[in-house]
C-alpha cells in the first residue's frame, strides 16, 4: 500500500466561480439566498450572503455544504428518524434540508456547496447552478 494518494482540491478561483454563477442564478429567478463553499475536510472557502437574505439562512447554508461534503452525498437524504441522531453525532453540523451537494471531481468528494434563504426547490437550483459553473455534471 501507498504512502501517499494523488487528490484533487478546490481552488480559490472554482469558489469564486461557484459563489458567483450561484448569486447570478439566484438574481435570475428572484431570490436572496446565503451560499457557502468548503473543502473536502468541511473548512469553509467561500461564504457569501446577499443583501435581503435571511440571517438564519448563512447558519443553515453553511451547515449544507458540510453535510454534503462529509456525507458524500447531496442534503435532504436521511429518512426524518434519523435526522435528530445525525445532528448529535455531527455535533450540530448537519442538516438534512435540501440545497446542498457534494462537489465531485474524478470520483473524489473534493467538497461541497450550500444554498440557502428561498424555499428547498430554489436552494437546489441555485446550488446546482453553482456546481454547474466548474463544469461538473448536474448532482441528483
Amino acid at each position: 500500500m501507498t504512502d501517499f494518494v494523488a487528490t484533487h482540491r478546490l481552488t480559490h478561483e472554482a469558489t469564486m466561480k461557484m459563489l458567483a454563477a450561484g448569486v447570478a442564478k439566484a438574481d435570475e429567478i428572484g431570490v436572496k439566498i446565503s451560499l457557502a463553499v468548503c473543502d473536502q475536510s468541511c473548512q469553509l472557502l467561500g461564504y457569501l450572503v446577499m443583501d435581503g437574505a435571511r440571517f438564519f439562512a448563512g447558519r443553515t447554508t453553511t451547515k449544507k455544504a458540510m453535510t454534503a461534503a462529509s456525507q458524500r452525498l447531496a442534503t435532504g437524504y436521511a429518512p426524518p428518524e434519523n435526522a435528530i441522531s445525525m445532528q448529535i453525532r455531527m455535533d450540530g453540523d448537519f442538516t438534512n434540508v435540501r440545497g446542498g451537494f457534494p462537489i465531485i471531481v474524478d470520483g473524489q468528494v473534493i467538497g461541497g456547496i450550500g444554498a440557502g434563504g428561498a424555499s428547498q426547490e430554489e436552494d437546489v437550483i441555485v446550488a446546482k447552478a453553482a456546481l454547474a459553473a466548474l463544469g461538473l455534471p448536474e448532482a441528483n
